[in-house]
């Protein structure tokens, strides 16, 4: 199974930075390809969520099931849409008082098919987008990065 890591610094507050990614219903409001989160059940720090993403004219639902670990990681098992199975794990490493070093994991399986084709291709380059979605959106929400 195909697997990368994305990474990225953000200049704010670690526990802030992970309530930004925690926020998961939020996401269509910010990160482009992003059509619907919607948390179907939440209990402790474990959440089911079932969600749509698109690329040009693909639309995917699929569910996931996220362990909260606040404010150090949120582990993500998951699959639907052209995936078979996906695997992600986000990571808040604390460099500075106001720097996170923020790392998503993520490994996949694909079903196949002509929407698995389509967004193979993609799968990196939309992952990379989604963490610097956050950077911005961090800075909308927090203040301007230093």
């Amino acid at each position: 199974m195909p697997s990368f890591t994305v990474r990225e610094s953000l200049y704010h507050a670690r526990p802030d930075v992970f309530d930004l990614v925690a926020d998961i219903e939020r996401y269509p409001d910010f990160v482009p390809g992003w059509k619907e989160a919607r948390i179907l059940w939440e209990k402790e720090n474990r959440r089911s969520v079932e969600q749509a993403v698109g690329i040009y004219s693909f639309v995917w639902r699929f569910r996931t099931e996220a362990v909260l670990e606040r404010p150090h990681q949120i582990r993500i098992e998951g699959g639907g849409g052209p995936l078979r199975r996906l695997h992600q794990v986000w990571r808040f490493e604390e460099r500075e008082p106001n720097e996170t070093l923020v790392e998503l994991w993520t490994e996949y399986a694909l079903r196949g098919g002509p929407a698995a084709a389509a967004a193979g291709p993609f799968f990196r380059r939309r992952t990379e987008e989604v963490v610097s979605s956050f950077r911005r959106r961090a800075d909308a929400v927090l203040g301007a990065s230093g």
